[in-house]
């Protein structure tokens, strides 16, 4: 197996709260990844911490060859460690493939006569088996991109 990470750090013309609830509720993933095409069976609880956690399905589309495609089923763990500030998500695929994401989401600061905004720190731990590392590196930064992008349009609405 082999153990990649990468981290990200992107801005959003938007409050962090505002941003926070938005990547906390799973259905806002839909879209959000590019390979995120339903999320179901959502369970909302307390872990032994006393955080909220939510475990949930997600489905991620692969196209195989013009209208054939793949639906790979992830088991996903979420955790608002920090309330407001940090969300903590663990993905299992069952190509034996992990991922563990932290999201921090913190003001910007301040500008003369701008809002604030928020900045977004994304931390991507891969853990794959090795042959399929090429190909589930370049896809996990691919998808951190269009992340990135998707969630400043979605937040300048």
């Amino acid at each position: 197996m082999r153990i990649e990470t990468f981290v990200d750090q992107f801005p959003v013309a938007a409050p962090p709260r505002r941003v926070y609830d938005h990547l906390a509720e799973p259905t806002n993933h839909i879209g959000l990844s590019p390979l995120i095409v339903a999320v179901r069976d959502i369970e909302r609880g307390t872990d032994p911490a006393g955080q909220q956690e939510l475990r949930y399905v997600a489905v991620e589309r692969f196209t195989v060859a013009g209208p054939l495609h793949y639906d790979n089923i992830l088991r996903v763990c979420q955790t608002n460690t920090v309330p407001g500030r940090r969300l903590v998500m663990r993905v299992r695929s069952p190509a034996r493939v992990r991922v563990r994401f932290v999201m921090d989401v913190e003001p910007a600061g301040t500008g003369v006569g701008h809002d604030p905004g928020t900045v977004v720190t994304v931390s991507v731990t891969l853990q794959m088996p090795t042959l399929l590392r090429s190909y589930v590196v370049r896809t996990a930064r691919k998808v951190q991109m269009f992340r990135a992008r998707t969630l400043a349009e979605r937040m300048s609405c």
